[in-house]
């Protein structure tokens, strides 16, 4: 268990350690702050990860952290704003035990085959292997889902997620579109 922890500590510090500007600017998080005009968020759609003391990571939205602020955290922190900062810049990692009633969310723990593999041959090429080139409007790349494993497709789309990029499902046809970060915010 130690040694989990350890891995996960080390790659957490290696990732912050590669990433020169922020997951979420202070603009994109204004735009994910739910209005009061009664209308859902544009932004609902959006996939945010967030981080559990299991050394698990929670699939989730900005309407669910916005309950979370509300319901547990109005205390700690002054802002909504301040609060989505430190959820989804910095790593803040939340309590499982507030997510025990909760069986809709997704929770996972990375795939230590992949990280190994994101580690070796750095984000460029990571891109490269997991995506192909599409022509679709507002995507550069699509998730070449045919190489994921099943277990493996939840920490390659984090590792993207962690390096501001975003993934768009068309239903219809069933394919997964990677958008940089901030074409999800135009």
């Amino acid at each position: 268990m130690k040694k989990i922890v350890i891995a996960f500590v080390l790659f957490s510090f290696f990732l912050s350690c590669q990433k020169k500007e922020e997951n979420f600017t202070k603009e994109m998080i204004e735009e994910l702050i739910i209005s009061d005009n009664g209308l859902p968020s544009k932004y609902t759609f959006l996939d945010l990860y967030i981080l559990t003391n299991n050394n698990e990571i929670l699939k989730t939205n900005n309407n669910e952290l916005n309950e979370f602020y509300e319901r547990h955290y109005q205390k700690k922190f002054k802002t909504l704003d301040e609060f989505l900062d430190e959820v989804l810049n910095k790593n803040f990692v939340f309590d499982k035990s507030l997510f025990r009633h909760i069986v809709y969310l997704e929770s996972f723990k990375l795939s230590e085959e992949i990280e190994k593999q994101y580690s070796e041959i750095g984000f460029d090429e990571f891109l490269k292997k997991y995506s192909k080139k599409t022509n679709r409007k507002n995507a550069e790349f699509e998730l070449n889902k045919s190489i994921i494993k099943e277990n493996e497709y939840s920490t390659v789309v984090y590792l993207l997620y962690k390096n501001r990029y975003d993934i768009g499902v068309d239903c219809y046809i069933g394919k997964y579109y990677i958008t940089k970060r901030e074409e999800s915010f135009k």
